[in-house]
């Protein structure tokens, strides 16, 4: 692929990367669909938010892996979900360094380029997890004693969503992570969709907003909740 982005990149507040394509790109995102659909709400990265008045929301992730992005890595995508009355019904992720274009609707499944994908329910010793950096420090024993292979983070959801829904990992961690909802809204249907099963952990139940759970295939969800218990206290002593 070589060197996607040559052009000049600066650090948010948050220290984070973003290049002029990432505030391009949601900037001409954010105008087409308010020309199409004004009533919907937007919520993006680089943009400030535009309220909704019929209960509809954009969720947007111009560019999903900027730091991939900046440095010629194949890690990065474009994403969008929308959510209606506080559930999300529709994702795109458009993995574009391979031109892979994903797509799920709340209740009819989930699609590569028009074909119907679905999670690889391998055995726990015969699959890999994704993990927020949190749990590769604190908690990477619980799957490495099942022989879960564990990687560290990449920086790009919209990726590791790909991958869950596509059948080459089978699950991925975001506890206590720096995600936002934008990192995460558009590859949750998407993999749901496929198959994947979520367990929150600061929550009673899944919501949109919700920033600490792990998503995977029902084999991998059955070894976490065996030790439930044993991640939810890791998770609260560390946010106290």
């Amino acid at each position: 692929m070589g060197r996607i982005f040559n052009g000049l990149h600066i650090s948010k507040s948050d220290n984070s990367p973003v290049t002029e394509l990432d505030v391009k790109v949601e900037t001409i995102i954010k105008q087409r669909l308010a020309t199409q659909f004004p009533h919907i709400g937007f919520h993006g990265e680089e943009t400030e938010d535009t309220p909704s008045t019929s209960g509809a929301l954009w969720i947007v992730d111009p560019i999903d892996g900027t730091s991939s992005f900046i440095h010629g890595l194949p890690y990065c995508t474009n994403m969008a979900g929308l959510v209606v009355d506080g559930v999300t019904v529709a994702s795109i992720i458009y993995q574009f360094p391979t031109d892979e274009l994903y797509t799920a609707l709340r209740g009819e499944g989930a699609y590569r380029n028009g074909e119907r994908i679905t999670i690889k329910n391998t055995e726990p010793s015969n699959s890999l997890v994704f993990s927020s950096s949190f749990v590769y420090t604190k908690l990477s024993h619980i799957f490495t004693q099942h022989k879960i292979g564990i990687y560290a983070p990449l920086g790009a959801s919209g990726y590791e969503y790909t991958r869950l829904a596509a059948g080459n990992i089978q699950a991925v961690t975001k506890l206590r992570c720096k995600s936002q909802i934008h990192d995460n809204v558009p590859g949750v249907l998407l993999a749901e969709e496929a198959g994947a099963v979520l367990i929150p952990f600061t929550e009673k139940q899944y919501t949109y907003e919700s920033l600490s759970f792990i998503i995977g295939t029902p084999n991998i969800m059955n070894v976490v909740e065996k030790h439930f218990d044993e991640i939810s206290s890791v998770i609260s002593v560390s946010a106290n």
